[in-house]
């Protein structure tokens, strides 16, 4: 019973000054908070153990500042542009094996040298374009058995 109540108020004690340094750390929020309504410290980046650049926000101003733990200095000032909002653009999926049959006579307008490929991965690419869905993917069978069926024709064996 002597180790139960010891154990207890172990727990209460350690309770309490969890507490404590919880309350503490809030009043130190409220009292001084780390980004002011003037100063903002928008990015900071060390580049030794003890020096650190800082992207800081002053009254519209941005300024670049070097600390170290002896030395603050202004480095620059930096006009930068305001953002710009994102537009949302609209993006269509397109369909390559159509494009690649429209163009398969000029091999430049699709980006690679179709004299690379035997006439059969040619003529199995014009007749697998409209097989499935997954036709001409890496998740297609189909294209596995390709290109396993391309390198076996192109590896010489001694």
């Amino acid at each position: 019973m002597d180790t139960f109540l010891l154990v207890l108020k172990l727990v209460i004690a350690l309770a309490v000054v969890l507490g404590l340094i919880w309350g503490l750390a809030r009043i130190k929020k409220r009292i001084s908070p780390t980004n002011s309504a003037t100063i903002q410290v928008l990015s900071k980046i060390p580049v030794s153990r003890k020096g650190s650049l800082l992207l800081v926000e002053v009254g519209g101003k941005k300024l670049m500042i070097g600390a170290t733990d002896s030395n603050i200095s202004l480095l620059s000032e930096i006009d930068m542009l305001p953002e710009t909002p994102e537009t949302n653009e609209v993006r269509h999926p397109v369909q390559l094996d159509s494009f690649m049959l429209q163009h398969s006579d000029s091999p430049e307008a699709i980006g690679f040298n179709l004299d690379l490929l035997d006439k059969d991965a040619i003529a199995s690419l014009k007749n697998s374009q409209a097989d499935s869905a997954l036709a001409g993917s890496v998740l297609s069978a189909h294209t596995w058995r390709q290109l396993a069926a391309t390198l076996r024709e192109k590896t010489v064996r001694s």
